[in-house]
């Protein structure tokens, strides 16, 4: 995703908590120390994968247009969304029939970057560039591919008009998040032919500091890998000026020492992506029996945690193994041991917050717990029992290894999880975890793994092309651009969900979809385990907080927070 645009995102999902410590701190304290689990590779917005990164850019660089944690569209940056219905959204049909679409907008007139420039539509136009460029890696280049051209008035260069190849239903979301021109544009310039070279070179990985890359309520005023984030307040903020003098996320990466903080006072807070669900459980149990003066909220997530399968692999790619690991996989029983059923096992990548979501068994295909079955399909497949009690076929054993975010509880749990249900049906499973940012960067972005273990987030009805399409598998040669990570390569679904994209009608997208979910639980190219909730733990003086449970951060409303 263009990190603004309805799609899922592959970004480091390992915990979803949010917590505010009211014991050690002084509640009127206008500093705010928050917990981060997952240390990220970069600021910059179109080359970032992580969601931990996007927590910091939420307050400091805001999109055009994103959805608020109760899923309403809102305009961030310009004047009004444009639409069918106010007319500042055109179709234009071609004469062979293909549907494409004009958008107008207007920057806010007070919008201007942290050193006071302006922030114009040359900015958006950068940023599309950037995107759309072929030796840059972006985690989805459709968004900057959709776009053919932007328009900018000669007169006002607030107002520009935008073109979109293919007319999108969802087209509001995928305006690209604008970049400071009068800064990133001459190191784009310099280094634009070079693979990788300019998100190397971009200020938001050499000089972050720089009040001129932000727009938000908050600035990056010091940045220490391994360390620690400070966020100020941008004095050239156009919208309500912040409560918190200092905003400072901490990287914590092993999540059992983040209650730790929080109680000794090292924080005040954690993000989204903080406690494990398990370990939110038993702090809201903590809460209730000490009557600790913290609120716990519990908040459905667009969020699928599932297991991808290297299509690639010689024992991966073939479908009856992928079928047979999902058989051997009790749910039902995983759901109940690690989070108390207060999450529900996955199905497929669509989660009750979309429309077309399904459970129904005979749209999808459900892999009901059945070692037998399992054991039957490995059998089909030549995999003998051996003496050791792992299969094995020409001489080699079905020995698998899973990555996954090291100093992650609850993954390590799910992983020793695996390894157990998997090896009653013979197959060995070995575990290799790495830090998230490498995990991230270089891992699973250049598909370096048998399995890879994480979590997606995403908007309700997202579009799924960055991570299905066969044009969007990683290579060397996009760059390493694209989210489909398990390199499935399927036409049907390359059509499917080109026109899910493209469908104005609801109950049409809805029928479309349902072929894609179908298709996906028959071929199976992730192993999907539970849907994901965020949650949140707030002091009880922490006003106007509201979490959210997809990708666009309740970090976009921290100007209206408030410590009491």
């Amino acid at each position: 995703m263009h990190k603004t645009s309805l799609s899922w995102i592959f970004f480091a999902i390992f915990a979803g908590t949010s917590f505010c410590q009211a014991g050690t701190s002084d509640p009127t304290s206008k500093e705010l120390s928050i917990a981060l689990n997952a240390e990220f590779e970069t600021l910059n917005p179109i080359v970032n994968s992580m969601m931990a990164a996007m927590y910091v850019l939420d307050a400091s660089l805001r999109p055009v247009v994103a959805l608020t944690p109760s899923g309403e569209p809102r305009a961030f940056l310009i004047k009004v969304i444009p639409s069918l219905k106010n007319k500042k959204a055109r179709i234009v049909e071609g004469p062979n029939g293909a549907k494409s679409l004009r958008a107008d907008i207007e920057f806010l007139a007070e919008a201007r970057w942290g050193d006071g420039t302006p922030l114009t539509c040359r900015d958006l136009k950068l940023s599309w560039e950037i995107g759309k460029n072929e030796n840059v890696s972006t985690p989805n280049r459709d968004d900057y591919n959709n776009i053919q051209d932007i328009q900018i008035d000669g007169l006002d260069p607030k107002k520009c008009t935008v073109l979109f190849a293919q007319a999108k239903w969802n087209f509001y979301l995928s305006f690209p998040r604008p970049l400071p021109a009068h800064l990133e544009g001459p190191i784009f310039e310099k280094y634009k032919g070079q693979a990788q070279a300019y998100e190397r070179n971009s200020l938001y990985v050499k000089d972050f500091t720089q009040v001129g890359l932000y727009n938000g309520p908050y600035r990056v005023s010091e940045l220490k890998f391994g360390s620690h984030v400070v966020l100020s307040p941008n004095s050239q903020f156009f919208g309500a000026k912040p409560f918190f003098s200092k905003v400072i996320f901490k990287f914590i990466l092993n999540t059992s020492t983040i209650e730790a903080n929080l109680r000794s006072g090292g924080v005040q807070m954690a993000s989204s992506s903080g406690l494990t669900f398990d370990q939110a459980l038993a702090f809201e149990k903590k809460v209730i029996a000490e009557k600790l003066p913290y609120d716990v909220q519990f908040v459905p997530g667009v969020i699928y945690s599932h297991v991808d399968f290297n299509l690639d692999h010689q024992i991966l790619f073939d479908k009856k193994v992928r079928q047979a690991l999902a058989f051997a996989l009790n749910r039902k029983e995983m759901v109940q041991a690690f989070f108390e059923n207060r999450q529900k096992s996955a199905l497929h990548f669509s989660t009750e917050l979309d429309s077309w979501y399904t459970d129904k068994a005979t749209e999808i295909k459900v892999y009901d717990y059945n070692r037998k079955k399992a054991q039957a399909l490995l059998e089909d497949s030549g995999w003998r029992l051996g003496i050791d009690g792992i299969r094995a076929r020409s001489g080699q054993r079905l020995s698998l290894t899973i990555v996954g975010a090291a100093d992650n509880k609850l993954n390590e749990m799910l992983q020793v999880y695996l390894q157990s249900a998997w090896k009653q049906i013979g197959v060995e499973l070995k575990v290799k975890n790495y830090p998230a940012r490498v995990l991230f960067s270089e891992i699973l972005r250049k598909r370096n793994f048998e399995m890879g273990l994480y979590s997606w987030v995403g908007a309700p009805d997202g579009s799924q092309r960055a991570m299905l399409h066969s044009q969007a598998i990683p290579s060397e040669q996009n760059s390493w651009s694209g989210s489909n990570r398990p390199g499935w390569k399927n036409k049907n679904i390359d059509q499917w969900v080109e026109q899910v994209d493209q469908e104005f009608d609801p109950k049409q997208r809805i029928s479309l979809m349902k072929k894609v979910l179908k298709t996906y639980t028959e071929e199976l190219p992730a192993l999907p385990l539970y849907y994901r909730s965020n949650n949140s733990v707030t002091a009880k003086g922490l006003k106007n907080y509201r979490p959210s449970g997809h990708v666009f951060s309740e970090y976009l409303e921290i100007e209206n927070w408030r410590m009491e």
